[in-house]
């Protein structure tokens, strides 16, 4: 009895602890693919940086052709999938975890500007 009391206690500790969050934090690179109703295909260079992060919540940014954009994001807390929005973009980016040195992040934007593409991001080496 003793021996099925103290498994069932492990179980318990051990389900309770939280889950290491992933660290985002650092340059990302990739070549994005992308199609939009103004632009139509394109493929280019993608950098992004996330330069600050608490628990689930980072923020970052990135350099386009335009200028440079600032975004907030959030890990979910299956810590594998992610989102991101810009305070002056349209659409949001939903991205994924793949491994510790790779993240996908597709953004989609609906309205008269429909935009849609994703990009394989790996982490950059300092």
């Amino acid at each position: 009895f003793l021996a099925i009391l103290f498994f069932t206690f492990f179980l318990l500790i051990k389900d309770s602890k939280a889950q290491k969050i992933f660290n985002l934090i650092r340059e990302w690179e990739g070549i994005n693919i992308s199609y939009s109703i103004e632009k139509e295909y394109r493929t280019w260079e993608k950098k992004i940086t996330i330069f600050e992060q608490k628990e689930r919540i980072f923020k970052g940014n990135f350099k386009y052709s335009g200028g440079e954009r600032n975004f907030l994001g959030v890990i979910r807390s299956n810590n594998k999938d992610f989102y991101w929005v810009s305070p002056k973009g349209k659409g949001y980016i939903h991205g994924e975890i793949i491994n510790k040195n790779t993240i996908e992040a597709c953004y989609i934007e609906a309205h008269e500007g429909a935009a849609v593409g994703c990009s394989i991001l790996k982490r950059r080496k300092q």
